[in-house]
């Protein structure tokens, strides 16, 4: 099934119903699963054969489907047709390695591409694995955040264990920046909920980045849910 045979205009529909998480995906932490869903952030869930299984409504809208129509998908009818003979190779590294990070083009139901941040990580549940998707060209991330360079390294080495941090790591000040970031604002926005400058926003999240061990952005926001390094009290929870 190719996506553009497949294709829905979620914007003429209302919101579609979003599946309860399965225990243990994300967090058992109701707080971290009002993250998933409400986050302006594409997130989704893979199982196994790569099909996919949950996503919310910012991933539907990127992507343009509708929840029911997006299970019946597998990641592979989202990647770029050039990659698609690698994927399997791909695949079996990533669930080896428990995780990957970088830059990437994706397929939309229309068959345009739109590029994106990503960070996968393999079985934050017992075969199910999570994507966060984040365009930068949206965000307004700043420029030599999250380099290429940097970002892509994925391809070369480990993805740091998440499991190794325990949550207690981040100041007051970095989680409530990873956690504005994690629900989607763009760094203007975060500058003025915080009452600072895009730059010191930047300051700080480059300061959450290295103590969590993350390559970009969207890497953070997964270590940080993983890990407990949400604040509840972010808008929206």
């Amino acid at each position: 099934m190719s996506p553009q045979e497949t294709r829905h205009d979620v914007s003429d529909h209302d919101d579609p119903p979003q599946a309860q998480p399965p225990r243990g995906v994300v967090a058992d932490d109701e707080a971290l699963w009002t993250l998933f869903s409400q986050s302006r952030n594409p997130m989704l869930l893979a199982d196994d054969d790569r099909r996919y299984v949950n996503a919310n409504t910012a991933a539907l809208v990127l992507l343009g489907y509708d929840l029911a129509t997006l299970r019946t998908l597998r990641i592979d009818d989202i990647t770029m047709p050039d990659y698609r003979p690698f994927l399997d190779d791909i695949w079996a590294d990533f669930l080896s390695r428990g995780g990957t990070v970088g830059r990437f083009s994706v397929l939309r139901s229309d068959g345009t591409p739109v590029d994106i941040e990503f960070n996968a990580t393999a079985n934050v549940a017992p075969g199910l694995h999570l994507s966060i998707f984040i365009n930068p060209q949206v965000t307004g991330d700043p420029a030599g955040l999250d380099d290429d360079d940097q970002a892509d390294k994925n391809f070369n080495e480990p993805v740091p264990v998440v499991a190794d941090h325990t949550g207690g790591v981040l100041d007051d000040g970095e989680r409530r920046v990873v956690t504005l970031l994690a629900l989607g604002m763009n760094w203007h926005e975060v500058a003025d909920d915080l009452g600072m400058s895009a730059r010191d926003v930047r300051t700080v999240m480059e300061s959450a980045m290295h103590k969590l061990g993350a390559r970009t952005r969207a890497h953070a926001v997964s270590i940080a849910m993983r890990a407990g390094e949400i604040d509840p009290d972010a808008p929206g929870h």
